[in-house]
């Protein structure tokens, strides 16, 4: 008889700790693309859910389905946004198979075949359980500071440059209660963080709609593209 291996406590770990690393990189890569050194970024992922899934999830709430076959077009312009649109309708052009895949169990669904689709928007950090918050604590520590560095290629954010010396700032800055949440750091060289001083960052909201394109091969090995 088959018997499905049994998690154990360093196999869970070893996962969570893979997850937060993938959650570190796409988020600096998003950071990369949309933000300043003076934004802080609030990140939230888009997703296609079908209705069975729907039903079992607190994202999606008690509601009819976003995008109902009848209407499909129009209701993926509102719900998920024209740029969607226009990519689903050129991908469709080339290969009339293409379908969306339900986040949660990879089901297909094709709203111009009669699938219904709930649109569902999730916090990344707060979907994954990475701390928004790291109450009492200022200060990175010496990992926490080499994975900033690592992950912004060891360069100053703002200028670039990778041969002036870095410091590891608080992009809201402690004076006015930031601590050492990952989302709260970024490298920046002397000379830009005596520039930016105790000035406030704005938040910058961004919405990642690649569950809505084309999903990568099976032999993708990271969670986000």
């Amino acid at each position: 008889m088959f018997e499905l291996p049994v998690e154990t406590h360093q196999k869970i770990y070893e996962d969570s700790l893979w997850i937060r690393s993938e959650c570190y990189k796409f988020y600096v890569q998003q950071r990369k693309m949309y933000c300043n050194y003076l934004e802080l970024l609030d990140l939230w992922l888009v997703a296609p859910y079908c209705v069975e899934c729907a039903i079992n999830d607190p994202f999606a709430g008690n509601r009819i389905p976003d995008i109902m076959p009848d209407n499909w077009e129009l209701d993926l312009l509102i719900h998920v946004g024209g740029d969607v649109l226009s990519q689903t309708k050129d991908i469709l052009e080339e290969n009339p198979d293409f379908c969306f895949e339900c986040k949660r169990c990879r089901k297909e669904l094709r709203p111009w075949d009669q699938d219904e689709i709930y649109v569902v928007t999730y916090h990344l950090e707060e979907h994954y359980g990475i701390p928004l918050e790291t109450p009492g604590r200022k200060y990175p520590n010496k990992k926490m500071e080499n994975q900033i560095l690592n992950l912004y290629d060891r360069e100053c954010f703002n200028c670039k440059s990778h041969d002036k010396q870095l410091t590891i700032d608080h992009i809201l800055p402690q004076c006015a209660g930031g601590d050492s949440a990952f989302r709260n750091l970024q490298p920046l060289c002397v000379e830009c963080q005596n520039i930016k001083g105790n000035t406030h960052p704005q938040v910058k909201e961004v919405w990642s709609k690649m569950y809505f394109g084309s999903y990568p091969s099976d032999s993708y090995e990271h969670m986000f593209w």
